[in-house]
């Protein structure tokens, strides 16, 4: 091989060497580039259900209660007797709580009809329906001592009575479970929220849990009044839902 042919092979291995160093040089930021946007996608996509989990959590609804919609919970239990208590949206929508008078043991319910009373620090009063007919087997009694227990744990310490239930299977009718239940209660958020200026963020605490006594915040004046709205006793006489 000749000086001339030995110097040509030399260049072009050169070249490919170049070309091969300079492609590295170039995919490597191309390649971190490319992992950082997938990375900024994935976390933009899982903040979606993120957000809609935080904003289901400020009212949630347990797969084993069945809602009234006036905001009461009924839950089935094993020795026959149907325990009930009121939702987080109304236990924050009227407290702080002086008191909660609850039926006596041995009393009639019936189902849509005004069975307990909510008791605020103002001596307002508003009444809440029933989820289901039945005689008052039991009351809870530690609500003497602490009435916002029904804001603190709705769905367990601070239950409030329990029913022996007379027609059990047509109340089971007339409530709401499951994901009918979860639009509900998104749908009756979503009301209060078009009453307000931002938003329902204006009621939450550190951007958390809203606050005890939302329909004060909304009108202070009036609040009671907007309570009972939502609680459906502003105008209704006892009756069947």
């Amino acid at each position: 091989m000749i000086p001339h042919d030995i110097l040509t092979l030399y260049s072009a291995k050169m070249l490919e060497y170049g070309i091969a160093i300079l492609f590295l040089l170039l995919f490597i930021p191309f390649w971190r580039f490319s992992q950082s946007t997938a990375t900024a996608l994935a976390t933009a996509r899982a903040a979606v259900p993120a957000r809609k989990k935080a904003e289901s959590g400020w009212f949630p609804v347990p797969a084993d209660r069945l809602f009234h919609q006036g905001h009461a919970w009924a839950r089935p239990d094993s020795d026959g007797l149907v325990t009930v208590g009121l939702d987080g949206f109304a236990a924050r929508l009227v407290g702080p709580l002086a008191s909660v008078a609850l039926p006596q043991v041995g009393s009639k319910v019936g189902q849509g009809e005004r069975a307990w009373r909510l008791m605020t620090d103002d001596g307002q009063g508003v009444d809440m329906l029933a989820p289901v007919d039945g005689t008052i087997a039991a009351i809870n009694t530690d609500l003497a001592k602490d009435p916002d227990a029904t804001i603190a744990d709705p769905y367990g310490k601070g239950w409030l009575v329990r029913v022996r239930p007379d027609r059990l299977r047509a109340n089971l009718t007339n409530l709401l479970t499951g994901q009918a239940a979860r639009r509900w209660m998104d749908e009756t958020v979503a009301g209060l929220q078009a009453r307000l200026s931002p938003g329902l963020g204006a009621l939450a605490q550190d951007g958390g849990v809203p606050v005890s006594g939302m329909a004060r915040v909304i009108d202070a004046a009036n609040w009671h009044g907007l309570a009972r709205t939502y609680l459906l006793t502003s105008e209704k006489e006892d009756g069947r839902a």
